[in-house]
């Protein structure tokens, strides 16, 4: 019997799997790109409708008479600051700020005795959420110009407010969002400054009013700094207080807002090794005001007690620039040192604080160097005769009848500490001599005991 072989064989299981994969990986392609490109459309329209929006408000305020040009919340106009609108089902947020401008041309305040030269305005309309790159908003801004010659109303008064950084390099402060609030002069409108960081306030609403007109001011990635009423109604001397304006003349407030700063603590022992879970406090930043009774004592915006992880690290991050007091809450180590260097007060004390510098840029990392005081070691501070500071560039030199011989430079906090490597630092009667240019030299005798942390002070003598 004659057999027909078939040759329309079908596919196998493994390559209708692979038909099966490849199919989906092209159809999850195509369906990515078709949903980005559907965002960019719909984010478009939405942009285009925003932009619609904005004209329309624009062209509102152009149609106003110069005087009217103003916001409900300033007193100044008939303009809501903060309004919602929807447009083809899609609603919109508006803010307007109008705020007064100091034209060089005339030169600037105190030259210029009206610093409101001209008006701004500023409309911003949001929508949505986050969207493509964050970016859901659209403005506009225009300059209306008052007619004829300038003239002070005899009844308004002038708030002028500079917002300015006091880092190095720093200067006026643009962009940064600024409340006001003056519930005796029904005053609560929201200003942006200029490219000096200036913000005029001019108007019915800006009269006689001693340390009333509250100010907050705030920008992303900066410090939000808000003014206090003044002591006994803070119970503190505030840094800034809430401004006065007396009519018949300008009146400034001047407030600083720095960029936030980052801060990476590390505590490590004497060779850089990792310490974990190390209990310390930390108080500074932004000075907030002074204490009313001695001390004395300086108020700061973060005052808190952390610990570092198991790693032996802790992190801030977006925390105010200034000056900061470090201090240790572990009963069983002691600070003898930091790097880079700081110095410190309180020497002769177990509980010493040490003095950090932090800066909007760069970010400040930091290792604590930390000695456990079970443990056979030295730490000698040299001071100043006089003033109990700390002596820097001396020459401490640590020495005893078995061949050690060890000298170490003291850093700004005029610290030198022992062993220095790995080797093992016997018990035992010590020589410590120490010379620095500008003092007499010290020699002593230093006793080292197993298992405990010797603390030694040496004084000099300036010659």
């Amino acid at each position: 019997m004659l057999k027909i072989k078939n040759k329309n064989s079908g596919f196998t299981l493994i390559e209708a799997l692979t038909l099966l994969f490849v199919f989906s990986i092209i159809t999850l392609s195509f369906y990515s790109v078709m949903s980005v490109g559907l965002r960019y459309i719909q984010d478009s329209k939405n942009r285009l409708a925003a932009l619609a929006v904005a004209n329309e408000k624009m062209e509102i305020v152009r149609n106003l008479k110069y005087d009217d040009v103003g916001t409900t919340g300033a007193g100044t106009g008939s303009l809501p600051e903060d309004e919602d609108v929807t447009e083809n089902g899609k609603t919109f947020h508006i803010d307007t700020v109008v705020g007064y401008d100091d034209d060089d041309y005339d030169n600037n305040y105190p030259a210029d005795v009206i610093p409101g030269d001209f008006k701004q305005v500023i409309i911003t309309v949001l929508w949505g959420d986050a969207g493509l790159g964050g970016n859901n908003s659209v403005e506009l801004k225009s300059r209306f110009v008052p007619p004829g010659l300038e003239v002070a109303n005899t009844g308004d008064g002038i708030l002028s407010i500079n917002i300015f950084s006091d880092q190095p390099g720093g200067a006026g402060i643009p962009d940064s969002s600024v409340h006001i609030i003056n519930n005796d002069t029904v005053l609560d409108t929201n200003q942006t400054t200029d490219s000096s960081g200036n913000v005029i306030l001019i108007g019915p609403n800006i009269q006689d009013s001693i340390q009333k007109y509250e100010i907050i001011v705030s920008k992303n990635g900066y410090e939000t700094v808000a003014t206090m009423p003044p002591f006994p109604d803070t119970n503190y001397n505030p840094t800034f207080v809430h401004a006065s304006v007396v009519s018949g003349g300008v009146n400034v407030a001047n407030i600083v807002q720095n960029e936030l700063a980052d801060l990476d603590i590390d505590t490590v022992d004497y060779l850089n090794q990792p310490i974990g879970n190390i209990d310390f406090h930390l108080n500074g930043g932004k000075l907030l005001g002074i204490e009313t009774t001695e001390p004395f004592d300086l108020i700061y915006n973060l005052v808190t007690d952390e610990n570092t992880d198991s790693g032996g690290e802790k992190e801030f991050n977006g925390i105010s620039p200034g000056q900061y007091e470090f201090s240790l809450l572990e009963s069983g180590y002691r600070i003898i040192g930091i790097d880079p260097p700081f110095s410190y007060k309180l020497p002769n004390t177990g509980d010493d604080i040490y003095l950090l510098s932090l800066f909007s840029e760069p970010p400040l990392g930091i290792k604590v160097k930390l000695a456990s005081k079970a443990v056979a070691s030295l730490l000698v501070s040299v001071l100043k005769s006089t003033d109990k500071s700390p002596i820097f560039g001396a020459v401490v030199q640590l020495t005893n009848a078995f061949g050690y011989d060890v000298s170490q430079i003291t850093p700004i906090d005029g610290r030198a500490f022992f062993p220095t490597t790995t080797d093992v630092f016997a018990s035992g009667l010590y020589n410590l001599k120490i010379t620095a240019d500008g003092f007499s030299d010290s020699d002593s005798q230093v006793t080292i005991i197993d298992d405990q942390l010797k603390v030694e002070t040496i004084e000099l003598n300036a010659i």
